[in-house]
Formats: C-alpha cells, structure tokens, sequence
C-alpha cells in the first residue's frame, strides 16, 4: 500500500515556507507529469495522481523522515495541504491515539487526518497497519460479489471473488484473460487500442445483439468513442469484473444490473465470437 517513495504536494507560498531546505527535491508539476521515475503504476495508485487539484504546481519528492524534521508549523500547513488538494493516502485518523504518529496528524476542518508515508507506516503496530489496510480497501470497492456457479469456466473460476497482489491490473487486462484463459494477461495494465486489436485478434466481432450470451464482451464507451470499461459474461447474468487498477479493486462476479447501474452512462457495445 505503501510506495518506495515519499511525495508532497506544494503550491509557490508552501516552497517559501520551506526556505533554504535543500534535503528534498522540488519538481515542478509539468516536469513531474513526464518523469518516467515517478510514472510506475505502484506510485500513481498509491497517491491517486488523477485526484489532485491541478493548483499543487510542485511535487516534493522527499527522504524518509523528512516530514518530522519541519518547523511544527511548516510541517502542519503542507500536511494540512495535502488533504485539500486530494493527495492519496490521506486517511480519517479520529481513533489514532498514538504518540508516534503525531508529526504525521493534522486537523483540517476539525477532522483529524493522517498523512501516510513511510516512516509513519514502520512505526504502526502490525494490528494498525492491517485494520487501516482493510478500511482503505473497502473504501475502494464494495466487498460482495455473486456466488461462482458451476457454469462459471475453470480458470475465471481461479481469480474470481479475489484480489490482485499487484498494482496495474484493470479491467481491460480481466477482460482478455477471460477471453483467452492466458492468466498472465489478468495482471497486466492494458490500454483501449491494445486491448481492442488483442479482442480482435482473438475472433471477436462487434454485434448489434441487444440479448448478452455467455462469452459476450461488454464495453462501455465515451462520447470521443474511448473504451472505458469491459467485462466478460459468463452466462445467467453473471459477469466477470473489475472496476479499477489497484490493488484494492477485486476481480469478482457481478450481476448485470450491478454493472449498468455502474457503467450505463457510457454507450454499450457487445462484442462476439463468431
């Protein structure tokens, strides 16, 4: 959950704050957006790059520890600005009555957060770090899904209902690894134009059926006729799912009423094997 690196969001005011602090690195928020260091999808899930306001124009990537070395009150206006630009591994902290976490705890709006970075997480009993590791996940994704029947194929069967131990695998990368039964696929980070040519090449046509058969394709498009997101049938109303590419976005079966009540404000195109 936790990346290898430790990065703070800034604005122009919080660097000057920061004065003479050699000891992190400033990058400016254009540069970091092309940096093939920080563009692993281990760190882009982990502080939800999507989620933070465009008005952070400096990315700190910083050592660890260097938060508990600030002033008190630097350190309590930059870990305050990470909950107001959206940075990820931002979590509620109101049952946290520990000592050692106090320079990574700020209130903002008389709510207590807890800004997670590495050296926070080392100091946390085990028991800490695996009650904030499921209440992260749940916030991910709802934990309930569909019984497996026994319809369902053998190796759908293997991954359904469970999660990924990588970060990448999104529902593009499920969706093939349904229709080819390759497993490897299921971890990988596929992008629309791949994963369109692989279904092609894989027999796939695209049908104007409005009826869902077992081994259907379902995408879900945009109005620039960008895939958002597909699924597997797998017979009876039941689909083979993922929404999202962390971690904490499990592959599970879910009923088709659960996918368009998710999905339907995309246009839905079905694709079939002849």
């Amino acid at each position: 959950m936790v990346p290898p690196m430790d990065l703070f969001m800034a604005d122009a005011r919080l660097v000057t704050r920061l004065g003479a602090d050699a000891n992190v690195l400033m990058i400016p928020r254009a540069e970091f957006d092309v940096h093939p260091s920080y563009r692993d999808i281990r760190m882009a899930n982990a502080y939800t790059y999507w989620t933070i306001d465009r008005e952070a124009v400096v990315v700190l990537h910083a050592p660890p520890g260097w938060v508990a070395t600030l002033l008190p009150e630097v350190r309590r206006e930059l870990l305050a600005y990470q909950v107001t630009v959206g940075r990820g591994l931002v979590f509620p902290a109101t049952d946290m009555e520990i000592d050692s976490l106090a320079t990574s705890i700020v209130t903002v709006d008389d709510v207590p957060y807890l800004i997670l970075h590495q050296s926070a997480f080392q100091v946390m009993p085990d028991e800490m770090r695996r009650q904030l590791t499921f209440e992260y996940a749940k916030a991910w994704d709802e934990w309930t899904a569909s019984s497996i029947p026994d319809t369902c194929p053998d190796h759908v069967r293997r991954l359904a209902n469970t999660f990924p131990v990588t970060s990448g695998s999104n529902c593009l990368a499920a969706t093939l690894f349904a229709v080819t039964g390759a497993e490897w696929m299921a971890t990988q980070w596929v992008h629309p134009g791949t994963f369109l040519q692989t279904l092609g090449q894989a027999g796939y046509m695209r049908t104007e059926s409005e009826l869902t058969e077992r081994g259907d394709v379902l995408t879900f498009v945009d109005e620039a006729g960008r895939v958002q997101h597909a699924t597997y049938c797998i017979g009876a109303g039941l689909f083979f799912n993922k929404n999202g590419q962390t971690l904490f976005n499990p592959w599970k079966l879910i009923q088709q009423h659960e996918l368009f009540e998710a999905w339907g404000d995309y246009t839905c195109q079905t694709y079939r094997r002849p």
